[in-house]
This record gives structure tokens, C-alpha cells and sequence, in this order.
């Protein structure tokens, strides 16, 4: 019985770490090429194949660099990304879309100017101020040229860098590319529009989604401290610690199943139970009984069946023996019949 509990309860506390550790708890906004939702950016991904781009996909956690690379960039993974962009080597064209979290429940098509040419490049719809790229550029100690601004207030939308001849085209508010807003205003062609600065319809490029994709953050524990992990670190030892003391007797000989005893046991057994009853019918009756109750473990039915039918339970020979003792128990017997009958019931268990 306390080996069925410790398996219960273990089996509860395996349940338990497979929710708590073993599951991943992720961000709900993924902007992964893969997403057909509305923050995914599947369709921009489709846009620049119909747009006859011979597109590339990299996924993997290190991009490989190429002469081309379009890389959108969740609010989430701007360290990974600015990480990566240490890494950028000479001859490399990177057109960049920064994506913040969707947090505006209202928004105005703001018209959209090309600074280069002073002309009107269309709407972009959402579109806000992103201080934070503003601040820190994409590649330190670089040039930098505006390409579009917003007409009403005159804020970058978007900037070409240039260092060492390495061209980051960099937009820094780019909900225009997901799967939400993509077909407003101009929102398409205004972002493939930056692409074509990096290369022209039939050029390669390689299409960066790792930076953009849902990410894992730490289990539920983890997130809760350290001192937290080392208290379900221990939790796990004591719960161990129980399962094993429920399965092994600590300190104490393995219990071993007793051996059957000898005839000479028996003989003592039935000689002193014949001296307490004063009657050996009722020592063989006792034998009998406890017999019966082995039989009604092993085959799983009542005593009544049992005696009624031994024939469909036990082999013939059997189930003579088992009709012989119980007619043996109907009168009184001698200590010797006792015996020779108790004998003959040992050998059916």
C-alpha cells in the first residue's frame, strides 16, 4: 500500500514540474514571416516575391551575411539585433524594420515625405515617434542621410547609415509591414519602396526572420527569483527522498516472502491447534479456510463458487482433494486424518 501512495504522489509531482518548468510562457505579438495573424509579416514576405525579389530565407540563431539582407526587427529583439550588427562585414546592404508592440487603439494616415527628393512619398498608417532609435543608430559612429519624414512635424521615419562600406537602411516605426496594416494607404509601397534602394526588382536578397519571431522567456519559476528555484530544488530532493522511503524500508532487511514450510510445521501447527480446539476437525477446518481464502486472492471469486464448482477453477485431481477435505471437516476426525488432509491442501496453494 505505501508503495501505490509514493507512485501517486510522485506521479502528482511530475505532472506538476512538467507545467511549471518544463512549459514555456511567450510573448502574445510574433512578427514572424511565418505568422499569418495580424502581427505576423507573411504577407510582406509574399510581397517581395511578387515584386520578382529572388528571396532567401535565413531563420537560423546566426544569420549568415549576404551582399543583401532584409531583416524586420521586433520591439523584443532589439539587443540580439544590435548584437548581430556588430558582426556586419564590408559590401553589406541591410534594409532594417523596426516594429514596436501594438499599442495605439486610434490611428491618422500621416502623408510621408522623401527627403531626397522633396517630393510626397504617400501615407504610412500607424506611424509614431521612436525616440529610442533616434538615440542609438544601428552602427556607431556612422553617417547618416533622412530618407522619409512625416510631413506634420518633420520627425525621421527613415535613415540611410554608411560606414565603411556597410548601408543600413533603417525605419524606425515599421507597423506599416505587418499583416494588420500592410494594405492600408500606402504602407506597401512606402516599404518596398526602401528595398528598391537596396536593389532592384530580380536582385537576391536574404530575408532575415529571427529577429522578428515569437521568443520563449523564462519558465515560471525562473521568473520568480532565485530564491524561489532553490526552494522547488529542494521541494524536488524531499519529494524524492519520500518516494523512495515509502518504497524502500530504510535501516531494515528486505522483507523476503517466507518459504513454504515443512511437513514437520505442519505437523506442529495442526498438533497444536488439535490441543487448543481440544478437536482435530476444527484444526483441519482452520487450514481449510485459510486455504479457500488463497484460492478466493488468486482467482478473484467468492468461497461459495469455489466449494460449489472446484472443477471449473482447479484441475480434477484438485478439486477431489478439495471435496474430500471439506466432507473430512463434516465429522470429527483423527489427529492422523488431520494431518494427511492438511497435507494434501498445502498442495494446492
Amino acid at each position: 500500500m505505501p508503495g501505490k501512495i509514493a507512485i501517486w504522489v510522485f506521479s502528482l509531482v511530475f505532472l506538476a514540474v512538467i507545467i511549471l518548468q518544463s512549459g514555456n510562457y511567450t510573448y502574445v505579438q510574433d512578427n514572424g514571416h511565418s505568422n499569418f495573424g495580424p502581427s505576423g509579416t507573411s504577407a510582406f514576405l509574399e510581397l517581395l516575391k511578387r515584386s520578382n525579389y529572388k528571396v532567401k530565407i535565413d531563420d537560423s540563431g546566426s544569420p549568415k551575411l549576404a551582399p543583401i539582407m532584409v531583416i524586420p526587427v521586433s520591439n523584443t529583439h532589439k539587443k540580439s539585433f544590435a548584437s548581430f550588427m556588430k558582426s556586419i562585414k564590408s559590401g553589406t546592404t541591410i534594409v532594417t524594420y523596426v516594429i514596436p508592440e501594438e499599442d495605439r487603439e486610434k490611428s491618422v494616415p500621416l502623408r510621408i515625405i522623401n527627403d531626397i527628393s522633396g517630393e510626397s512619398a504617400g501615407q504610412l498608417e500607424p506611424l509614431g515617434k521612436n525616440t529610442d532609435d533616434e538615440e542609438k543608430p544601428p552602427i556607431s559612429n556612422s553617417e547618416s542621410v533622412n530618407l522619409l519624414s512625416a510631413e506634420n512635424g518633420g520627425e525621421s521615419i527613415a535613415k540611410i547609415y554608411s560606414k565603411d562600406n556597410i548601408r543600413i537602411i533603417h525605419m524606425t516605426d515599421a507597423s506599416c509591414i505587418t499583416n494588420r496594416h500592410i494594405d492600408k494607404v500606402n504602407n506597401a509601397s512606402i516599404s518596398l519602396g526602401l528595398i528598391s534602394m537596396a536593389g532592384k526588382p530580380g536582385a537576391e536578397l536574404t530575408f532575415v526572420g529571427n529577429f522578428s519571431s515569437r521568443i520563449s522567456e523564462d519558465n515560471l519559476i525562473a521568473k520568480l527569483g532565485r530564491p524561489f528555484e532553490a526552494a522547488w530544488s529542494q521541494l524536488m530532493i524531499l519529494v524524492l527522498v519520500i518516494f523512495i522511503t515509502l518504497s524502500i524500508r530504510f535501516g531494515l532487511a528486505p522483507e523476503t516472502r517466507a518459504s513454504e514450510r515443512g511437513g514437520r510445521e505442519l505437523v506442529d501447527g495442526l498438533a497444536w491447534m488439535t490441543k487448543r480446539k481440544k478437536n482435530a476437525r476444527w484444526a483441519l477446518r482452520a487450514v481449510f479456510d485459510r486455504v479457500l481464502t488463497e484460492l478466493e486472492r488468486r482467482h478473484r471469486i467468492g468461497r461459495e463458487q469455489i466449494i460449489q464448482r472446484p472443477d471449473l477453477y482447479l484441475s480434477p485431481e484438485a478439486a477431489v482433494i478439495l471435496k474430500d477435505v471439506e466432507a473430512a471437516t463434516m465429522h470429527d476426525i483423527s489427529e492422523q486424518e488431520a494431518i494427511r488432509h492438511a497435507k494434501a491442501l498445502k498442495r494446492l496453494v
